[in-house]
């Protein structure tokens, strides 16, 4: 398929699969939050956990290969994965938006418009905002907004601060979180003292069955299928994992991943100052293989628990009538390229999620496909397969053939966009970091923060075997994923390449025409404004400005250097 008909199809894709639908299928939705694809032995050998669960969800559908976040963080991709807007067209650009998504047409709004019932157990940050401050995920469930929305809803968080449910399920996690020292440092991970039942995710789907269960003695005959999205936070730090789960993970199978230690001379220097950011003062080898453990369990987890809400479906016949997707947000590099968490970086351990997808008994069982999709696409897949209207604001291309079809088309790109405008931090920068080290304890401060993280625009180009990615000002790079799937060596300089990277930008600027369309009122959140270049402030001196003035306007000293960071004036959005 072209460029030209990719976008076409993608303006004008309708929902061809509902003439064969009886009876509108349930919907599952089961996202994660900063789960690398290659944690799951779906994707990988290689310090991956061994499945259940989604095996048995993969052998009913698909596990699509190559798929790829918007953003590589929270709200903004969480926003195109509910919304089908890519975060040039909705504006959100930031964790903390100072205007309420909700707002937008979702599928949550679309599907209760086509008499769905809905519900949300485990973590939001998308939709029913602003919350109280950048962690206090307290307050959104008490809002008309979120009961626009769900008819029932239990709200779960992750980091110091819990939910109002979670302390009164489970008043032995925030204490924990606070108080445990290995937790309050860059690659600190620990093992909690509790074991899997425990957790955060053994609860939710303790919930969902609970929800699932009323929804079928009130719902479940008066023709209203539910679309339930049960969003786990983890495996997003702080990272902690239950005893067992963790003793479960054998550490003789794990190793440093390939890419730890290589030579980045042909990286944008935006990438060397954070490498050096995440390991100043010698990160010991043994911290990061206790981090990389205690992720995977998590991710371990999360499968363990899944097992109860696939049960009640089987149990209750609902398994085959349910559309089933699980995928995260974005990724985390999990000390890929000795780097940690995810920000404004275009690698796979960022920006590769899983995905994976069946409707058990409809579907194609047991395929995979190696064509690149993205979260955006999730929308107009759902919509198609359920055989609901297509949104009007939707600028996914739906993969549902990729499901149902035995000879699916071609993709032959997809996009992933991030930072802000002006400057990335480069090497010269690391002044204004004097006394940082990964194991010194922040005075007051987010230590899983990066600073000004999304400082410069970058995009990421995917196709089926290579993968651009361009930086504003700094050195483009380029690999060829089928050889080099750790991105080792940039490709981004060699003669042979220029015509396959030509093609790669092409299609850049035709998404960018399709789909940059920032609407009116949107723009930088108030929370990343001191994610600057870095200029002349400290960290710590952003930070204290930001503090004094609050959570509006600009709180950064710009630097002289930088760029504007205005976003392209406001246009109609795109139909």
């Amino acid at each position: 398929m072209t460029v030209a008909a990719f976008g076409q199809r993608a303006r004008m894709q309708t929902t061809s699969f509902s003439h064969r639908l009886m009876k509108k299928p349930n919907i599952l939705y089961v996202m994660t939050d900063q789960q690398r694809a290659t944690s799951l032995d779906l994707y990988s050998k290689i310090n991956a956990v061994p499945t259940t669960s989604l095996r048995e969800l993969a052998e009913a559908g698909t596990v699509f290969d190559a798929s790829y976040c918007p953003y590589p963080l929270c709200v903004p991709s969480r926003i195109s994965a509910l919304t089908g807007q890519y975060p040039t067209a909705s504006g959100y650009v930031g964790n903390d938006p100072w205007h309420v998504g909700a707002k937008m047409e979702n599928l949550f709004s679309h599907a209760r418009d086509n008499g769905y019932w809905t519900a949300l157990v485990g973590k939001d940050h998308a939709l029913a905002l602003p919350c109280k401050g950048v962690w206090g995920a307290d307050t959104h469930q008490h809002t008309h907004v979120a009961a626009e929305l769900w008819h029932r809803l239990y709200s779960t968080w992750h980091g110091p601060n819990m939910t109002s449910f979670t302390n009164r399920d489970q008043p032995h996690i925030q204490p924990f979180l606070r108080s445990t020292p290995e937790l309050q440092v860059l690659w600190g991970s620990a093992v909690a003292p509790w074991n899997g039942e425990d957790s955060i995710s053994a609860r939710m789907c303790d919930v969902t069955c609970e929800f699932l269960t009323g929804w079928q003695q009130e719902r479940a005959q008066a023709d209203s299928p539910f679309f339930m999205w049960l969003s786990f936070p983890d495996p997003h730090e702080f990272y902690q994992a239950p005893q067992d789960v963790f003793d479960s993970i054998d550490p003789s199978t794990l190793r440093l991943p390939a890419n730890w230690n290589y030579d980045l001379e042909k990286r944008a220097e935006y990438i060397q100052f954070m490498e050096w950011y995440f390991n100043s003062g010698g990160i010991p080898e043994e911290v990061v293989m206790k981090l990389i453990r205690v992720y995977l369990a998590m991710c371990k987890n999360v499968d363990i628990q899944l097992n109860k809400v696939f049960s009640w479906l089987k149990a209750n016949g609902q398994w085959e009538n349910t559309i089933i997707l699980y995928c995260s947000d974005h990724g985390d590099f999990t000390g890929e390229h000795r780097l940690l968490q995810k920000f404004n970086a275009g690698y796979d351990g960022c920006c590769r999620v899983p995905l994976i997808m069946a409707w058990p008994g409809t579907s194609i069982a047991g395929r995979h496909c190696s064509q690149p999709v993205n979260l955006a696409d999730i929308p107009s897949t759902l919509c198609e397969l359920a055989g609901l209207p297509r949104m009007a604001m939707d600028q996914g291309v739906s993969f549902a053939d990729q499901l149902t079809s035995a000879e699916p088309a071609k993709r032959p790109y997809t996009v992933v966009t991030s930072g802000l405008y002006g400057e990335s931090l480069t090497m010269k920068d690391i002044p204004n970091f004097e006394g940082h080290r990964w194991d010194v304890e922040p005075d007051g401060r987010w230590c899983y923060d990066p600073p000004h993280r999304f400082g410069g625009r970058m995009y990421v180009v995917r196709s089926e075997r290579y993968k651009l990615i361009t930086r504003q000002d700094q050195s483009d790079e380029f690999y060829d994923l089928l050889e080099d799937p750790w991105e080792t060596r940039n490709l981004a300089g060699e003669a042979s390449m220029a015509t396959e990277i030509n093609k790669h930008k092409d299609f850049l600027i035709d998404h960018l025409s399709r789909t940059q369309r920032v609407q009116e009122g949107t723009g930088i959140a108030p929370q990343d404004d001191f994610y600057r270049a870095g200029g002349p402030l400290s960290w710590d001196d952003s930070l204290l400005a930001h503090r004094a003035n609050g959570s509006s306007g600009n709180v950064h000293k710009r630097s002289q250097h930088a760029k504007a960071d205005t976003p392209p004036k406001a246009e109609a959005p795109v139909k």
